[in-house]
């Protein structure tokens, strides 16, 4: 990734049309200059030039985006928005540093072997004091504004058992021979999981379903134990040192496991191996050959169940893949209750479909999903408007901005409303959080649930 003194470039060829402005998600609420991408890139230049200082109010300007991509598709010039945006905040962490809080939570993130028992301790302690239980199936409320956080807003529990710690996912670590579910005449697939920080620490049920499914339609798993962190929380944030290290060490982790493909139920962490650890480490030539090679192989959960196990959500079920399932029942938290028509007196349930910005834009996944979704047993799909419009998460807005964040998820709310939809179906445990949380904001009773959990 280059330097932002050396994007200059890249920021004259923006001709200040200003098609950005007419779909940015941010600038659609704030509605001021500063919030597009063609203001950003003007403060950015601004500052190049010394024309302005990098001040508190340039900062916030800055920090008013998703990275959703949206203006970097539909600029007429090509230009590349996201890297500039990012590169820009990358120049002001290096001079100034990260806050407190968001750099202790990502040298956790780096090293979760050391500091993750003390950090869990320490959780454990406070969260009855900070955050308490909401009326809704998933979430606890947090009492106080907190730093990352926010006042009032629909929390995920940790789980009470991550999923890199079930003893049948060990079971499963490199080196492990797992039987798919189904029988074949020929050599099964080989999928190493990669787990990511949403599934790992707060949706281990989406993991376990993941590698049911995985099974079902006849590949056999692998779970690399020494995976980590994708880095694009420290990446968003401008911290790339961390994300760098954070990609080095999945880098590693993947390599030591033999597999035929690498895949993941988030996003987020697919576009990361896909496409943000060439970004990060392509400047080196040993390090850009091994990574082109490890992302040749990574594909979405979706993507390698449609386009390359053929599955149609109809097989056999598989064995359980842990014990029942350990939640915390007293706060709400249940796996999401599902779509089979038997569940419900034979009437089908239905979905409507939210596309992750990291699937669909950063990776061009929009057919996959939904075909799963209407082979799934006991729903009619049935499609929102603006399926494709950012939930108002990404780019470390919900935590350096968390109303401007809700307020754009606004939008996708109505959408989803408007659908008629009982469930409202995602492929992005970050968007799920979020959805659930605007949802339970403005009084909407739909259940949010992973495309995964469907089938």
């Amino acid at each position: 990734m280059k330097p932002l003194t050396e994007l200059k470039d890249e920021l004259n060829k923006c001709v200040r049309c200003g098609t950005c402005r007419s779909i940015c998600p941010t600038f659609r609420v704030i509605g001021r200059e500063s919030a597009s991408a063609r203001g950003k890139l003007a403060l950015i230049d601004a500052y190049l030039k010394g024309e302005i200082a990098s001040s508190e109010t340039y900062l916030k300007h800055i920090k008013e985006c998703t990275l959703c991509g949206a203006c970097r598709d539909g600029c007429p010039n090509g230009v590349d928005t996201i890297g500039i945006i990012t590169a820009a905040r990358a120049e002001a962490v290096q001079r100034q540093g990260m806050p407190y809080a968001a750099s202790f939570i990502l040298k956790t993130l780096l090293d979760p072997g050391r500091i993750m028992p003390v950090a869990l301790k320490f959780a454990s302690r406070i969260q009855g004091l900070l955050l308490k239980d909401s009326t809704v199936e998933v979430g606890l409320l947090s009492r106080f504004s907190l730093p990352l956080v926010g006042g009032g807003r629909l929390v995920p529990p940790l789980a009470r058992q991550f999923f890199l710690d079930m003893p049948d996912i060990k079971a499963l670590f490199e080196g492990a021979r797992s039987k798919p579910a189904v029988s074949s005449a020929t050599k099964p697939v080989r999928v190493a999981f990669y787990a990511g920080c949403g599934v790992n620490y707060l949706m281990p049920e989406v993991g376990v379903k993941s590698i049911e499914i995985l099974r079902r339609a006849g590949a056999e798993p692998v779970v690399p134990s020494s995976q980590i962190c994708c880095g694009m929380p420290a990446f968003s944030m401008g911290d790339l040192p961390t994300a760098k290290s954070m990609a080095i060490k999945n880098l590693e982790a993947f390599e030591a496991c033999e597999c035929d493909y690498i895949t993941t139920s988030c996003a987020t962490c697919g576009h990361a191996l896909k496409n943000l650890f060439g970004d990060l480490l392509g400047f080196d030539p040993e390090l850009d050959a091994r990574v082109k090679a490890m992302a040749a192989k990574v594909r979405d959960i979706t993507e390698l169940l449609v386009n390359v196990l053929g599955y149609e959500g109809k097989s056999p079920p598989a064995p359980p893949v842990h014990a029942p399932w350990r939640g915390y029942p007293e706060r709400g938290e249940s796996p999401p209750p599902l779509s089979k028509g038997e569940e419900s007196g034979g009437v089908k349930k239905t979905v409507t479909y939210h596309d992750p910005c990291h699937l669909n834009r950063a990776q061009g996944i929009r057919r996959e999903p939904r075909r799963l979704i209407e082979s799934a047993p006991g729903v009619v799909f049935k499609e929102m408007k603006f399926p494709c419009g950012c939930c108002g998460l990404g780019g470390g807005l919900s935590t350096t901005n968390y109303d401007l964040s809700i307020s754009i998820t606004k939008r996708k709310v109505d959408s989803i409303k408007a659908s008629g939809a009982d469930i409202v179906a995602t492929a992005c445990p970050g968007c799920m959080v979020q959805l659930r949380d605007g949802l339970h904001k403005h009084g909407v009773d739909v259940k949010v649930a992973h495309v995964v959990d469907l089938l």
